[in-house]
């Protein structure tokens, strides 16, 4: 079965009509917007790693996307997948999500802020909870899922 997105509202990443993706594809999506990991989505949906690659590829070109995170990021603004929950963060554990998008450890964060690394590591528990996250990378994706946090811009090197 294909469900289709309606035409009005943002459109894919390339522009152009919003396409229409099948069920299983908008369920793959979904789950890995959960943070699911891949090898449970291929058991789950009874798919080889390889099939489940194939399937992600596949929808992430359909919806103009270089990849299966910028897959899922137009799906959501599409209107495709379930809007992330709404989250209260306080504005202190926000700075430490924001120093920890950018790549920082607890050390970093907490030095960064004026405080111990066992500080940082505390409020990074905290974040990871009122997420419902299993990692600090799915607290970050969580968090800009969620609007808390804007992804941060990749780093170039000099030379």
């Amino acid at each position: 079965m294909t469900r289709t997105s309606s035409t009005a509202g943002p459109s894919p990443a390339g522009g152009g009509p919003v396409p229409s993706l099948t069920d299983r594809e908008i369920d793959v999506l979904r789950r890995v917007a959960d943070g699911q990991l891949m090898k449970d989505i291929s058991a789950d949906l009874f798919l080889s790693p390889t099939g489940l690659s194939s399937l992600l590829s596949r929808t992430s070109a359909r919806l103009g996307a270089a990849n299966t995170v910028h897959a899922v990021h137009v799906a959501g603004r599409l209107g495709l997948l379930d809007p992330p929950p709404s989250v209260d963060m306080p504005d202190e554990l926000v700075e430490v999500l924001v120093l920890v998008a950018a790549g920082s450890t607890n050390a970093e964060v907490g030095r960064s802020l004026g405080r111990s690394e066992y500080w940082a590591a505390e409020r990074m528990r905290a974040i990871m909870r009122r997420l419902g996250a299993r990692d600090r990378a799915h607290a970050v994706a969580l968090a800009i899922g969620a609007g808390l946090i804007r992804p941060p811009r990749p780093c170039r090197d000099a030379a």
